[in-house]
């Protein structure tokens, strides 16, 4: 097995088990069943965005395209009829999903960050890197400094006249804060232990 399957095998890992806790965690917490599918399809976007990555390798740097780029056709998103748009701050995640597979995937990235095979992964290849960093920001991780991109002078902008006062936008549904929780009952007390006892029983591996 070589180093990069190991660490595919791994964020494969984190992000299976914590999109088969969203669910149970969802109709714990009250989430819209609508925003719970967002969430869902934002991860499965990320999984197979770093697993393509990663089976592909670093690719050499190529001259800048003089053609326009065909862009294939994205998976179907989710209907949206209520316009619930999902957050994009620090730690999203796990503000949206205090799940116990959210912890454990924090973990284990900081842990697999800190390895030199990631690090020589990572700086080998900058598409992955920008791939990792967004992972990094869902989790609410600060990535390290050989993640960490150069800042950006800022251009100072021109005056700009005065402008009409825009109307303002409705603004869009986003996640609410979720209610107390409600005390288990002994059925989910046991589901929930057994869960974080016997992984492999409910989540991929």
């Amino acid at each position: 097995m070589s180093e990069s399957q190991t660490i595919s095998q791994r964020l494969n890992w984190m992000l299976e088990h914590i999109m088969h806790e969203l669910p149970f965690r969802a109709r714990y917490l009250g989430m819209p069943h609508l925003f719970c599918n967002l969430v869902s399809a934002r991860l499965m976007r990320l999984y197979h965005r770093l697993r393509h990555l990663i089976a592909r390798g670093p690719m050499p740097i190529r001259p800048p395209r003089t053609t326009p780029r065909a862009t294939p056709p994205n998976p179907p998103e989710p209907t949206n009829p209520d316009d619930y748009v999902l957050p994009t701050g620090f730690a999203w995640l796990r503000r949206v999903f205090p799940g116990t597979q959210v912890v454990l995937a924090y973990n284990q990235l900081r842990t697999l960050l800190d390895e030199p095979e990631t690090q020589a992964l990572l700086t080998s290849d900058p598409t992955l890197a920008r791939s990792i960093r967004a992972l990094c920001r869902m989790l609410g991780l600060k990535p390290p400094a050989y993640l960490k991109l150069p800042r950006r002078p800022r251009a100072k902008r021109p005056p700009q006249p005065p402008q009409a006062i825009k109307p303002q936008k409705t603004p869009r549904k986003t996640w609410f804060a979720p209610p107390p929780p409600r005390p288990m009952t002994p059925w989910e007390a046991q589901l929930a232990a057994d869960r974080f006892l016997n992984p492999r029983r409910y989540y991929l591996t």
